[in-house]
């Protein structure tokens, strides 16, 4: 396609939009970024007070993210990605249990599963295993082809109740905070065929970096809101506000790298008689808070990376990590201190946000984090508080079908690219932005 004169404007600089823009460029398209915060990076964005430095959405990536594998050598930021440790405690009710993403061992000394669950699991993964070249995370052709049911309803059906619970279930909602009863399983039947040798990394200076790295080159423009997309003429004119002043810019292309329910309004309008318009008006997200605190190392020495809860059981906890044992170069600390994350699930998240007293919601969630790991100091020092409404998309039964079905679709010289369109994880955003770019560009890809 003929691009000498072609300008293209990226709206979000997030995984999806950074990854479009930085393909866009390497065509020799002209590409104007706009983000709306003073940062780039998206839901992967870190927490940096000067004090304590840490990621707060996104904050690992896999042996198996093949696009972000690659961006990692052509960028030349091998030497920045750091392997996580992986041990996890696993909390039902009293009973803590010790286990290893990838290790046998701890696989085998659950206490919660019988021997035959035991089989069971290691019977299904093995089969998933052998299908790796069927298998791909986050691409919607081959991901609809396993979107026929819940999460809950494929492994109590296709295994067990006790797999379910205390397998497969902390494997998903710890992650994502949405309940394995309402999304498709789909993405989880990928994970599991992954389970075997999976190994999981972050970036030294936070999961930001690969957007940070790919619109190195790009005109960006931060703190910097979108306010119209005015589709009349033959170019798209973008009105938006930069330094308190209101400012036009017309283009040939835009591409919505935002979250769906910002695209919707955005282009609200637009939408409606369109396909893909009515897949993005009909997505839904996930809540969740967030709440970091910090206590005296000393106190962690004998505490495990992660906690994450299992069986079924009433706990509003999606996740406890410690930052220093999870990974000590991943995150800046004063020394002797350790900080510790709490992430609350979907449903409680709702609820807390709903009370509006952040100094309620902190005190609570420690109390909530000590009641689920009593080895926890009964007080800790509160560093910061994360409520996002849009925490993940929802993965709904139906919604991968839905999406391979609209994946080629645009909206005039309008492009969307992001993770709701494809799966919750960087390397769904990446390629999300990269298929964006082939539809502006005319090159073939494959998803």
């Amino acid at each position: 396609m003929e691009n000498s004169t072609k300008n293209v404007a990226v709206i979000g600089a997030g995984p999806a939009g950074a990854s479009a823009a930085y393909y866009l460029q390497q065509k020799g398209f002209n590409v104007i970024v706009f983000e709306k915060a003073p940062f780039v990076g998206g839901r992967t964005h870190g927490f940096d007070n000067g004090k304590v430095k840490f990621d707060t959405g996104a904050s690992f990536f896999t042996n198996f993210y093949p696009l972000l594998k690659k961006l990692v050598k052509e960028l030349g930021i091998e030497e920045e990605v750091i392997e996580l440790e992986r041990r996890v405690g696993l909390k039902y009710k009293d009973v803590l249990a010790e286990f290893t993403f990838g290790s046998l061992k701890t696989f085998w000394n659950l206490p919660f599963i019988t021997t035959k669950d035991k089989w069971i699991m290691i019977w299904n993964t093995l089969k998933l295993t052998l299908k790796r070249n069927q298998l791909d995370l986050v691409s919607p052709n081959k991901l609809a082809k396993f979107d026929d049911s819940s999460i809950a309803d494929w492994a109590t059906n296709k295994m067990s109740e006790n797999v379910y619970q205390y397998l497969i279930k902390p494997g998903v909602e710890p992650f994502w905070y949405f309940s394995c009863e309402d999304v498709s399983r789909a993405m989880t039947t990928v994970l599991q065929g992954r389970a075997a040798d999976a190994k999981f990394y972050t970036f030294r200076n936070g999961m930001a970096r690969i957007s940070e790295k790919l619109l190195e080159k790009c005109e960006l423009h931060l703190s910097t809101s979108v306010k119209n997309i005015n589709t009349s003429n033959k170019k798209t004119e973008i009105e938006y506000i930069e330094n308190n002043q209101t400012q036009q810019i017309n283009v040939d292309y835009v591409v919505m790298a935002t979250p769906a329910s910002t695209t919707a309004e955005l282009l609200n309008g637009k939408l409606e008689e369109s396909s893909i318009g009515k897949f993005i008006k009909s997505q839904k997200y996930v809540h969740n808070v967030h709440s970091v605190y910090m206590m005296d190392e000393k106190d962690a020495k004998d505490l495990y990376a992660y906690y994450y809860p299992c069986g079924d059981w009433e706990t509003p906890i999606g996740a406890i990590v410690l930052h220093k044992l999870k990974c000590p170069d991943s995150v800046i600390c004063p020394e002797g201190k350790e900080l510790v994350s709490v992430f609350i699930l979907d449903e409680p998240s709702k609820k807390l946000m709903a009370e509006n007293n952040d100094e309620h919601i902190k005190n609570e969630i420690w109390k909530m984090a000590v009641d689920f790991v009593p080895e926890l100091p009964k007080s800790a020092e509160h560093i910061a508080l994360f409520k996002r409404k849009e925490a993940i998309p929802l993965h709904e039964v139906g919604r991968y079908k839905r999406a391979n079905e609209i994946m080629d679709d645009k909206l005039g010289n309008i492009i969307f690219a992001g993770d709701y369109l494809t799966c919750a994880t960087v390397e769904g955003a990446l390629r999300s932005g990269r298929w964006a770019a082939a539809k502006i560009t005319g090159e073939k890809i494959i998803f």
